[in-house]
């Protein structure tokens, strides 16, 4: 005769659910580290560079925005040139600083040269403002406060001391340093520990290339020029946060 809590037990034992088989636990996944690209002054490659022809290409292109320099006229409008002469990319010379917005010649291709607010209505997902010379940060902030824009514009100059003084005019807002070849080169540990972990570092590609172990722990914040397209940046070891290219091709 088989013992009552014997029987009982034997009962609750054939009526518990089978136990579902161990799993290892599935580790997260890594989302690869993702890397913007930016057209150099627009698709330079093939369109007048900083002209709106050239930005609006970069985009049909498919990047994901492009960098542009600018710089007020003399009546205090921020508009989009390299050079301090407009003789280069206009149909006119001059030094843009010195003529008013309304007396400014057209471009070589025609259009008239881009108001930073003009470019801003694009729908770019980010945009580098750089800064040329100063004083010219306070009109380019401005008409990125006005556009609306602070969340998708990174202001860089290789002028530090302009970027601080907009940083500190508006700590939202993101911010770059630029340096030139020999000047990265110089770059060591200590010096880039003194600057803030959300400041975006504007290396020349040659630096890079010659220090890759050096620079690739802070690879998200690099954003890398002097490209002529993406596979110039081969062979890192690591993918730079932006990449910013005259074309793709």
């Amino acid at each position: 005769m088989i013992a009552p809590r014997t029987f009982l037990a034997s009962i609750l034992f054939w009526s518990l659910p089978a136990a579902a088989p161990l799993r290892a636990e599935t580790p997260p996944r890594q989302e690869p580290p993702m890397t913007r690209i930016l057209g150099h002054r627009g698709l330079s490659s093939k369109h007048l560079e900083n002209s709106l022809e050239a930005f609006k290409a970069a985009l049909a292109a498919g990047m994901d925005g492009f960098e542009l320099d600018v710089q007020p006229t003399a009546d205090a409008v921020c508009h989009v040139l390299h050079d301090d002469d407009l003789g280069r990319t206009a149909q006119g010379r001059g030094l843009l600083r010195r003529l008013k917005s309304s007396d400014l010649p057209r471009l070589r291709n025609g259009e008239a040269v881009p108001r930073l607010s003009d470019v801003l209505d694009l729908p770019a997902r980010l945009i580098n403002v750089e800064l040329k010379g100063e004083p010219g940060w306070v009109q380019a902030l401005a008409a990125v406060e006005a556009a609306g824009a602070l969340d998708r514009v990174i202001f860089s100059s290789f002028e530090h001391s302009e970027v601080l003084q907009l940083w500190a005019a508006c700590p939202e807002a993101r911010c770059g340093f630029l340096w030139e070849p020999d000047e990265a080169a110089d770059l060591d540990a200590e010096a880039l520990a003194d600057l803030p972990e959300t400041l975006t570092l504007h290396l020349p590609l040659s630096a890079v290339k010659a220090r890759p172990a050096f620079f690739a722990p802070y690879a998200k914040r690099i954003a890398l020029w002097g490209l002529r397209t993406p596979k110039d940046a081969e062979g890192l070891g690591f993918a730079p946060g932006i990449l910013i290219v005259d074309g793709l091709d």
